[in-house]
Formats: C-alpha cells, structure tokens, sequence
C-alpha cells in the first residue's frame, strides 16, 4: 500500500504538476488530475509518470488518464436517498408556520407528535419537550406580535436511505415588540423530522437573536 511517508514512490505535487506542464498537457487536464490528486487515487499513476523516459508516451497516458478519471468518479457515485420539492411533509410543515403564524397554537401542536423534541440555536444544550414548546409559544405571542413571514427558496424534503425524513426549510420573519414597539427582523431555518406516524417527532431550529434582543431595547 502507498504511504503519504514514503519519498521512495511517490511524487510531491509541485513536482507532479510541473511534470504535467512539460509535457504540455491541456489546463483543463491538469486540473482535472489535481482534484483526483487530492482525494489520493492517481498515485498508482504518479509511478508512471515519473518513469516517463519518452515524449511519445504522453499520446498513450493522455487517454489512458481520462479513462481512469472518469470511472473512478463513476464508481464513486453512491445514491442516499431523494430530495423532494413537494411532499406531504413539506405541506405539514407549511400548515404548522401558518397555524403559527396566526397565532393557532392549537392546530400548530396538532403536527407534532407527543413525545417531540425541540432545540434552538441560543440554548443548543437545552432539549425540551412539546409541553415545554407550548408554554414558549405563549410568551412569544405575550411579548411579540407577528407581523410577516415570508418563505425563503423552498422547504426540501430529505428522504434519506435508512434515515428519518427530513423538511428543511427556510423563513424570513418580521415581529413588532409589544413594549418597545420595535420591529425585528430574522431569518430561521428549520429542520423537522418525521416519525413513521407522520409527524414530527424532532425540530431544531437555528436563527440569529441579535435583531430580537435590539428590537427588546
């Protein structure tokens, strides 16, 4: 087996690629070998080359080196899954920010299963549960009043091989300080993931609070 060690076979990449640029190869090439450099599979390659004693060579190594690029990424290709522009998830998804978003607690649980988990961003040690979550959502709609939400891109759905189904999705959110009367403006994204019942067993969400602890001033 090669070793990163051993200067006995192999060739540094400076010396590789200034032995590329003698035999005039192509820029596109050489750039193409430099990524297959990196992720360690020309080294049986890099022997060869270095044993290059006639300038006739190169007409064989050129095809023989885009052969070998292209079906070690070939064989490299591994599918985990599929991403989903629509789903039901996704739909579940949008209809708990729009009960949310109106202020519907309520209906906005109603997706979640009773076991569900939630963590944010501030507190990423802080792991609570549903009943936990509720009670927040009230002091959120005590202190705040939700004035926009607005989708970012579109929420994708993660169907993973052997994984949970995840709805990643994206907000941008506008709340007015009840006190203050101040208005904050973030971005969230949130990632969901499904329970075999259909419902969200598991959020985490991240946004930044920089806005939300001004806007409290």
């Amino acid at each position: 087996m090669f070793s990163l060690q051993n200067k006995e076979y192999l060739l540094n990449a400076n010396a590789f690629y200034t032995t590329l640029a003698y035999f005039n190869y192509s820029e596109i090439l050489i750039k193409i070998i430099k990524v297959c450099y990196k992720i360690r599979i020309f080294f049986c390659i890099l022997l060869v080359i270095k044993q290059l004693n006639h300038i006739k060579m190169k007409k064989l190594l050129l095809p023989a080196l885009m052969l070998f690029c292209g079906s070690a990424f070939a064989q490299n290709a591994v599918k985990n899954g599929t991403i989903y522009k629509e789903h039901p998830y996704i739909d579940i998804v949008n209809k708990e920010v729009a009960a949310f978003t109106k202020g519907d607690t309520i209906t906005a649980a109603s997706f979640y299963a009773d076991t569900a988990k939630f963590v944010d961003s501030p507190d990423p040690k802080n792991i609570y549960t549903i009943k936990q979550a509720r009670a927040g959502w009230q002091k959120i709609f005590a202190d705040w009043t939700i004035s926009a939400v607005k989708v970012i891109g579109y929420p994708d759905g993660l169907d993973y091989t052997g994984g949970p189904f995840i709805v990643q999705s994206w907000w941008e959110i506008t709340v007015i300080n009840k006190k203050t009367q101040k208005t904050a403006v973030f971005e969230q994204v949130l990632f969901d993931y499904f329970n075999k019942d259909g419902k969200i067993g598991f959020e985490a969400s991240y946004y930044d609070t920089s806005s939300l602890t001004a806007a409290s001033k």
